[in-house]
């Protein structure tokens, strides 16, 4: 069994739990030495309370909820949850930032480019839009520019996976980083066959992904400011 599919069935993404049972540990310690040692047991009540209350956040962002894909392969789905901001037709001599991606993934055809934002109370765990097999998936060292930024997903540290599916259509998922969410982990390995819907990876504390399809063969089915779910909203369908 593949790592993204051990875990499928985490309802908390193990990465977290350091950060659960730490602030938990803290807080009942702390609890127990703050009351006698103060003499005040608000003081040691109110430590512990603001450790629950990080221990809950935390459980809360790690959260991995099932999704399931809507019925149909035609369908191309969110690779994460959050909120569409921008959909943009990129070929590799327009001279925009994104052509250089263009070049490099989709030479000589025209790509369309869905780039979807999260904020710290999304979920995280991110899902592939296309069903196939790995080609390539590597981490990318770069930049840390504001993720609104367009020269973000050129230049920012960013992880690539990028699927082939039966009839050669290719989908490029980029998990890139911002000025302060700065690790993005994928579940994944070149070669390995992978199902739509399926999980890839997981970005820290809000951030950026961008899928990028081959514009002449897929119909976009969003549009800036649309909200998605990774796994289960429609971003496109195949011509």
């Amino acid at each position: 069994m593949y790592e993204n599919e051990r875990r499928e069935n985490e309802a908390i993404i193990r990465n977290g739990w350091p950060l659960i049972l730490v602030p938990l540990a803290l807080g009942i310690g702390g609890g127990c030495v703050l009351c006698p040692v103060c003499g005040l047991p608000w003081v040691a009540t109110a430590w512990l309370a603001l450790c629950l209350v990080f221990a809950a956040f935390m459980a809360w962002f790690f959260r991995n909820p099932r999704r399931v894909p809507p019925a149909g392969e035609e369908n191309i789905v969110s690779g994460a949850e959050g909120t569409v901001r921008s959909v943009q037709y990129v070929t590799e001599d327009d001279g925009s930032p994104a052509s250089a991606v263009a070049k490099e993934f989709f030479p000589g055809e025209r790509a369309v480019r869905i780039s979807t934002f999260l904020s710290p109370l999304h979920v995280h765990v991110n899902r592939l839009s296309i069903g196939g097999t790995v080609k390539q998936c590597e981490y990318r060292h770069g930049k840390h520019l504001l993720t609104m930024d367009e020269r973000s997903s050129l230049y920012n540290q960013h992880s690539i996976v990028l699927v082939e599916d039966k009839d050669g259509l290719r989908c490029l998922h980029k998990q890139i980083t911002g000025p302060i969410v700065r690790r993005v982990i994928y579940w994944l390995e070149e070669g390995q066959p992978v199902k739509r819907g399926g999980i890839l990876g997981m970005m820290k504390f809000g951030s950026r992904m961008d899928i990028w399809l081959p514009a002449d063969r897929v119909e976009v089915c969003v549009k800036p400011g649309d909200p998605v779910r990774a796994g289960e909203t429609v971003i496109a369908k195949r011509r």
